[in-house]
């Protein structure tokens, strides 16, 4: 039997902890496979050993992986492929198979677009968008993010995109968003390259209302759009 382990990043935050749990109940829904579970990696229960050892015992052979991840960082490049590697000590006979995190999707591009537009976004030169990234100190994960800040500027011309980082990176967020303060921008968008809410979100919130200028509007992040949702059964069910 095969199954199904979608892994989710996990936080401090419930509200954020249960977001994910609606998003993989959706998937779950779509999902091709015999067995569907989740996983927190870090901060939240059940942990990706505790489930693994849940779908052993339903009798699965083969588990699928799928890392709930925008981009591939630490977490998708190291953290979890050590979790899989416990659990290939643990259960020998099983197979596993770890799948990439989403990358660079059009269906997400198309996300964070109707969040700008959902915050009355103007789309000519005197437009700014700040789109900000959790960041990484890894090389790949800044490039990829780059590369679909690349992809949403020629989306969004003539609006100006500026991409920064929470953590890492060559422009963090702090510096962006006091740069643009100093700008002649008549409309500032803070776009959150953020699948859910959260304390990075809370974070980005409390910078911005630091700064006191009515010219910033703050994005929801991706969240639970039904349109992610089928990108992600669709990927799911690609890999069985």
């Amino acid at each position: 039997m095969k199954a199904v382990l979608l892994v989710g990043h996990g936080s401090r935050k419930m509200a954020s902890n249960d977001q994910f749990i609606q998003f993989a109940n959706m998937v779950g829904q779509q999902c091709d496979s015999a067995l569907f579970r989740y996983a927190f990696l870090e901060l939240a229960t059940p942990s990706i050993l505790d489930e693994i050892k849940i779908c052993v015992e339903e009798g699965a052979k083969k588990i699928t992986v799928f890392p709930l991840l925008l981009l591939s960082a630490g977490h998708a490049k190291y953290d979890i492929p050590n979790e899989l590697a416990k659990a290939k000590q643990l259960y020998p006979n099983i197979t596993f198979q770890l799948e990439n995190p989403l990358g660079m999707q059009e269906t997400l591009l198309s996300i964070l677009e109707q969040r700008l537009v959902e915050k009355q976004y103007q789309r000519d030169n005197n437009s700014l968008i700040v789109f900000v990234g959790r960041g990484s100190y890894e090389k790949e994960a800044i490039a990829e993010f780059t590369m679909i800040s690349d992809h949403l500027s020629q989306r969004l011309r003539p609006s100006n995109v500026q991409c920064c980082f929470l953590v890492g990176g060559e422009t963090s967020f702090e510096d962006a968003i006091n740069c643009a303060k100093k700008s002649h921008y008549e409309r500032i968008y803070v776009l959150p390259y953020l699948l859910f809410n959260g304390i990075l979100l809370k974070k980005i919130h409390q910078s911005v209302n630091s700064i006191n200028d009515e010219r910033f509007n703050v994005s929801e992040p991706i969240g639970s759009d039904k349109k992610i949702t089928k990108l992600v059964s669709q990927l799911v069910n690609q890999a069985l």
